[in-house]
């Protein structure tokens, strides 16, 4: 079936273009605008410490996001690509902590590698992705979650925050 074979090439390409963007192109972008303002010879951090944390910090998103998109195949029965996405309403693992555990996850990495790359201008769009992804969330995928899920997702939006967890709440 074509329309089969399409959406596995969307869902493959989300896959693979995604950390790339995130992995190779965003640090390459930042340490390129560094080169116009901020003059440091060295590609990383000087400090093992700074490089270790960075690292640390990384492998948590990285781990978060995983985590979001196996609960999206598996439980929701889509893909993180708003072309093929849940069918079922996922509030399982990450999900009943934070309503975008999956930007989450990708902010940490970009603020991750700003540390490790030692990077003012990596810091920036990490910044600049955090902003974006916030109001994505607010003006475009809560009302579009609202309208597929209808008082299940009101539900949760009463109970789970958008985005940062508090670790002295229990959330049901």
């Amino acid at each position: 079936r074509p329309d089969m074979r399409r959406d596995r090439i969307i869902e493959l390409a989300t896959y693979i273009v995604v950390p790339v963007l995130m992995w190779v192109v965003t640090p390459l972008l930042g340490k390129y605008l560094d080169s116009f303002y901020f003059h440091d010879p060295g590609t990383f951090a000087k400090s093992t410490s700074i490089i270790v944390l960075g690292t640390l910090v990384i492998l948590c998103g990285t781990a978060l996001v995983a985590w979001t998109i196996f609960l999206f195949k598996s439980i929701g029965q889509g893909t993180p690509n708003p072309r093929l996405p849940p069918k079922v309403f996922v509030v399982s693992g990450p999900y009943g902590f934070s309503r975008n555990p999956m930007a989450l996850g990708g902010l940490l990495i970009l603020l991750g590698e700003a540390a490790i790359y030692y990077s003012p201008s990596l810091l920036g769009l990490a910044v600049l992705y955090g902003v974006i992804v916030y109001f994505n969330a607010m003006l475009v995928e809560e009302p579009e979650l609202t309208s597929r899920f209808g008082h299940a997702y009101v539900d949760y939006l009463a109970r789970v925050p958008r985005f940062f967890p508090n670790p002295w709440k229990r959330y049901k």
